[in-house]
């Protein structure tokens, strides 16, 4: 599913500064990746950004996260669970024209289950549809943001929740990390993906593609990395981001954020 993605050299200190030892403590899955803390599910790419875009000192999302990755991701996530079929096909001129069909499938995960619905109108629509207007469709709906999701990783222990009122009228949430080894240990895999000579799987490849167009990819970096490291990495999330112009979910997502109104 796209590809392109391009590895950069690394150097020993990042190596050892991100611990690349702990990549090894994580498994591809169908949905996500293995949590290091045990018992603990997979979690959705969907899930994944939330978790990377949560600002810990206010206890909310951050206000660089753009939130229009959501939907992009939760369609991903429909295709890895299994719930929708990716097919790849050539729609001419070397572009492709990829789209994505009902398997027929239910997800188990409540925020896959609502996006499936948003997608397929309630169940009535299994044909198939490009994976940028299956994206701009769920991005219309309370599907696609951000609540089912956050929901989930809540009841999962994952982040903790606290309604407040602000001025006692506003109700607000404030979240914290009720868990922090997944956030922790996805930061030091994404690290070491931009600092390694290793190109990064199809999946992480798209998360930080995704991640550095709410300008967080460089956040997963811890702060004793050097300037020239960081400076390194910029590059390689720029050629990533590069490689990618082309990756299905990728094109799906500026047509999101450009407001695409095609069917």
């Amino acid at each position: 599913m796209g590809g392109g993605y391009l590895p950069v050299r690394g150097t020993d200190r990042a190596r050892r500064a991100v611990g690349v030892g702990v990549m090894l403590r994580w498994r591809d899955g169908a949905v996500g990746r293995a949590i290091a803390s045990p018992g603990v599910r997979t979690l959705l790419l969907a899930e994944e950004l939330l978790l990377l875009g949560l600002d810990r000192a206010t206890g909310r999302i951050s206000d660089r996260f753009d939130a229009r990755v959501l939907p992009v991701a939760l369609v991903r996530d429909l295709v890895d669970a299994g719930a929708l079929h990716l097919d790849a096909g050539t729609a001419g001129a070397g572009e492709p024209a990829d789209t994505v069909t009902p398997s027929g499938g239910e997800p188990e995960h409540p925020a896959l289950a609502a996006a499936l619905a948003a997608v397929t109108h309630d169940g009535t629509d299994s044909g198939s549809r490009t994976v940028t207007a299956a994206a701009v469709h769920l991005a219309r709906t309370p599907a696609g943001t951000a609540g089912g999701a956050v929901a989930q990783l809540v009841a999962d222990g994952v982040l903790g929740a606290q309604e407040y009122r602000r001025f006692g009228l506003f109700r607000r949430v404030h979240l914290t990390e009720q868990d922090p080894e997944p956030a922790r240990a996805l930061r030091t895999r994404l690290a070491a993906a931009l600092v390694t000579d290793s190109p990064p799987g199809d999946r992480d490849g798209l998360l930080l593609v995704l991640l550095s167009h709410s300008d967080l990819a460089a956040d997963v970096l811890p702060p004793e990395i050097d300037a020239g490291t960081r400076e390194q990495a910029a590059r390689r999330a720029a050629l990533l981001a590069e490689g990618a112009a082309r990756d299905p979910f990728v094109r799906a997502y500026f047509a999101v954020r450009s407001g695409w109104a095609g069917n």
